[in-house]
């Protein structure tokens, strides 16, 4: 349903009653909300059943941290901040500034690692690359690469994601691949490197490889064909079996899960699109489920995945899911 007001709150957004409520309530929580935007909001909130509806689902949800973190997030889309510096700073700019400045918060790192990259890909993107040597790497969602092949060393440093290597061996040229927190190194196997921000995670799908920490904190540990370590500031960790096919099976082009609980299953889903997901009930995050979903329709995952298991899932935005 669409809905018209001239208020300049609302002329900015997309007119949409979920993203107006969501707009609403974050400004309602500001210290500097004013008479005139308190009235406009009791005139938006009576125009319609659904109004309230939807204001009150949203306000039952506040405790939430995935919640606030999205809140947080539409705030800096939308230009309407719940601090009083942040939110004088966005009504103070002029609109193009505004979002210039938003954009560099968001996606100023990003850039970066975009500069750096070699190959990169995006959110719900894969992309397959093949070097000279007759190696390969296949980059997953939301990552990036720099890749040397020149000299006595074959180097991959990957700047951020997740990626699955195959490896042509060569005795004379080691291949290395560098990420935050470790370094791999192998002649020649097939496995998966992934930079997750506070820790590293590598898992050998077949041969060996040695895994060191960047700091030298530990010593190197030699994995073999499915096993796995993290890699963390404090070195590296306990040498584990990969018992399950939801961590590697996305290069086939699927996310496949057996007796994984729902919430491993939508954090993994959640990689492959934007926005946040939230949970109504959170004895729904235990819920165990077997199944798979197909990484060409990164859109309609959750929706897939809520109907098979018959759980709703309320789409309040297109960046804001409720589970449950």
């Amino acid at each position: 349903m669409k809905q018209e007001n001239d208020n300049s709150l609302e002329s900015e957004l997309n007119h949409d009653i979920d993203e107006q409520a969501i707009a609403w309530f974050i400004r309602l929580r500001a210290d500097n909300v004013s008479s005139e935007e308190k009235a406009a909001f009791l005139l938006w909130l009576n125009q319609a059943d659904l109004h309230r509806e939807t204001f009150n689902e949203i306000g039952k949800l506040w405790d939430d941290t995935d919640l606030l973190q999205a809140l947080g997030e539409s705030a800096q889309q939308q230009r309407i901040a719940p601090g009083r510096k942040t939110a004088a700073l966005y009504l103070k700019l002029p609109l193009a500034m505004a979002a210039c400045l938003a954009l560099t918060l968001l996606l100023g790192n990003q850039l970066a690692l975009l500069m750096q990259g070699d190959y990169s890909t995006g959110v719900g993107e894969r992309k397959t690359v093949y070097f000279d040597d007759g190696s390969s790497a296949m980059l997953n969602t939301d990552s990036s690469i720099a890749v040397s092949m020149e000299g006595p060393q074959r180097r991959v440093d990957l700047l951020k994601g997740e990626v699955y290597f195959e490896v042509k061996a060569d005795p004379n040229r080691p291949f290395i691949v560098q990420a935050d927190h470790s370094t791999t190194r192998v002649l020649g196997t097939r496995f998966f490197v992934h930079e997750q921000g506070r820790s590293d995670e590598v898992k050998v799908a077949s041969g060996r490889v040695e895994v060191s920490d960047r700091g030298a904190l530990k010593q190197p540990q030699i994995l073999h064909d499915r096993e796995a370590v993290s890699i963390d500031a404090e070195g590296l960790g306990e040498v584990r079996i990969l018992d399950s096919a939801l961590d590697t099976s996305w290069v086939n082009g699927f996310l496949v899960f057996e007796n994984a609980s729902l919430e491993s299953v939508i954090n993994q889903v959640r990689r492959y699109r934007t926005g946040a997901v939230v949970y109504k009930d959170d004895a729904l995050r235990t819920l165990k489920i077997n199944g798979r979903i197909n990484l060409r329709e990164s859109d309609d995952m959750l929706k897939v995945l809520g109907k098979n298991l018959s759980v709703k899932m309320t789409y309040l935005t297109d960046w804001l899911v409720i589970v449950g």
